[in-house]
């Protein structure tokens, strides 16, 4: 029995492709696109196996990824990056067979931290933080594909 040979693809660079910004999946890594608040939307035209996700170029520290699952408004976490000190992040990723993926972040190298104060409601000190704006210059999601066969 032969082995077919298999390549990954990046998909979001395929027709069809949509995400919150579109200079996240230009191709080009010196543009930089910015997460609509706290969210980073990425949909793909069918579903598709996914195996390495890649961002280049981000101020990301903290954050979620979800895959879209079957029905309405119904998403899976299935990875979280946590005190991320690299611009590159390289997660490779398996039993993902998805038609959309998300990415929550929680924080950024962006955000500051600024005095506490008391609130009432909770009785306690908290500290306070002034968001940063989340960037990616590029997020790239890769499947594998057979050598020959179509990538669309």
């Amino acid at each position: 029995m032969l082995i077919e040979p298999q390549e990954l693809y990046n998909y979001a660079v395929t027709e069809g492709v949509t995400c919150t910004s579109f200079e996240m999946i230009d191709g080009d890594v010196e543009t930089r696109g910015y997460a609509d608040g706290r969210w980073i939307h990425l949909n793909l035209p069918t579903q598709k196996a996914i195996h390495r996700i890649t961002i280049n170029g981000t101020n990301i520290i903290n954050a979620m990824i979800y895959e879209k699952l079957e029905g309405e408004g119904r998403w899976r976490a299935f990875m979280q990056i946590q005190n991320n000190e690299s611009r590159i992040i390289k997660m490779r990723v398996s039993g993902v067979v998805t038609e959309a993926i998300r990415i929550y972040i929680s924080g950024t190298t962006d955000d500051e931290k600024q005095a506490s104060r008391y609130d009432p409601r909770r009785g306690a000190i908290v500290p306070q933080i002034r968001l940063g704006r989340a960037f990616i210059h590029e997020l790239e999601v890769y499947g594998l594909v057979s050598k020959g066969e179509s990538r669309e």
